[in-house]
């Protein structure tokens, strides 16, 4: 599990019908399609007038539930507790799952690339990377403000 998996199933939810706590009744192997497939490929969920599904016959039987769990349970129960989702299951394929204004604020963020960096730069700001990129950003600003005001002063 990431939280790319995570992202990529919020993403896939809430595009299909921009709708705020609208719910919608999907299937674990629909979930998994999300999960498996890239930001490009997770705008073509739904085609053909019904939503990809994840073809489960190609994973061995011992290896499904452990599948379902990594790759959609938990995931669902990560942004259930973050609450940019609720969701029920319906019966032992079937969820109901209904995208939060939380979730549809963070998945429109999701949807464009420099959304995408921005959301990885609030969650990693406090870490060496972020103090790093924010350091680097701080002295090409002084830089050029100093090249700047160098430049006008000796005109």
């Amino acid at each position: 599990m990431s939280r790319k998996d995570e992202d990529r199933i919020l993403h896939g939810l809430y595009y299909y019908r921009e709708n705020i706590d609208g719910e919608i009744s999907v299937t674990r192997n629909q979930i998994l399609w999300l999960a498996a497939h890239s930001w490009a490929d997770g705008n073509s969920w739904y085609s053909n007038g019904k939503l990809q599904s994840f073809d489960i016959s190609a994973v061995p039987i011992e290896f499904r539930e452990k599948l379902f769990a990594s790759k959609m349970e938990v995931p669902l129960r990560y942004l259930l507790y973050r609450r940019l989702i609720t969701f029920k299951k319906t019966s032992d394929e079937s969820l109901s799952i209904a995208v939060t204004f939380a979730g549809a604020d963070r998945a429109m963020r999701l949807h464009t690339r420099l959304g995408r960096i921005d959301v990885w730069y609030q969650e990693h700001k406090e870490g060496f990377f972020g103090i790093l990129i924010t350091v680097g950003v701080s002295l090409i600003t002084a830089l050029l403000t100093v090249l700047a005001m160098a430049r006008w002063i000796f005109r």
